[in-house]
């Protein structure tokens, strides 16, 4: 999955007009003719906090159900089922000339002081000798991991100069995660060859806790737990470099290879 290297080349997709029922806004053309689920994910957590400014998103549960037409316009209509003091639900259906294209449940919250505070025990900090920089994975500079593992996709991205505002941190930290698991999977697929319609993400879940503007990387791993009967299942977390947990991610998708030659 390669996507834009900077804001700028983002803008079309974070231009959301208001409409009466929602927003309506750009789609960014792909090679293989749908709309990318990445930029769905991006452009719901932007409706989700434009429709209820006084909140943030905590959880965002999407399914895609049509790939529609990159390139060309869609419509986000935002529908609450409550908005209270302290948390919001609302459902985002993607429509294109009056045809679905995902639909995503979710969750916004106003945050609350601690009355807990507890994170999982870090992982060991990386250290730079661990990355290798790539391009197109993140509006701004990435690494791919040089330790690869079996079933594991590890990518780190820089966020430092990229991220102007919390919507917009939570909006780019959802759009990284939708590849990480499907990544995994193809790169322990040798022999593996890209067709159209090989591999989709068909849900995505993520739960964003705590910001990413603060720190300088953000650590996207996704792990591949399942793959059969042309199905495939994942999860993953988002950490910053000292393995602290910023967000954690779901995925289930389509996972098929090429098709056998003709006889």
């Amino acid at each position: 999955m390669t996507l834009p290297r900077t804001l700028d080349e983002l803008a079309p997709l974070m231009d959301l007009r208001p409409t009466e029922r929602g927003f309506t806004v750009a789609t960014l053309a792909t090679e293989h003719g749908a709309i990318m689920g990445a930029y769905q994910l991006l452009q719901q957590v932007l409706a989700a906090e434009r429709a209820d400014p006084d909140k943030r998103v905590l959880s965002l549960h999407t399914a895609f159900v049509h790939g529609g037409r990159s390139g060309e316009p869609v419509d986000i209509a935002v529908e609450f089922g409550q908005r209270g003091r302290s948390f919001s639900s609302a459902t985002l259906t993607t429509t294109q000339d009056g045809r679905l294209v995902s639909r995503a449940v979710v969750l916004l919250t106003a945050d609350e002081p601690d009355f807990l505070r507890h994170q999982a025990p870090a992982p060991r900090p990386a250290s730079a000798q661990d990355w290798t920089e790539v391009a197109g994975l993140w509006p701004g500079a990435s690494w791919r991991s040089r330790a690869g593992t079996p079933g594991e996709s590890v990518v780190r991205l820089g966020v430092e100069g990229v991220v102007p505002d919390g919507t917009v941190g939570r909006a780019l930290t959802a759009m990284a995660t939708e590849g990480a698991v499907m990544s995994a999977l193809i790169e322990m697929s040798e022999g593996w060859e890209f067709r159209q319609g090989s591999a989709n993400v068909l849900t995505q879940s993520v739960t964003l806790l705590e910001p990413i503007g603060s720190t300088g990387g953000v650590v996207v791993t996704g792990a591949a737990n399942y793959a059969g009967r042309g199905r495939a299942h994942g999860t993953g977390t988002v950490t910053d470099d000292d393995g602290r947990l910023l967000a954690t991610f779901q995925t289930t998708g389509v996972l098929r290879g090429p098709a056998p030659p003709a006889v």
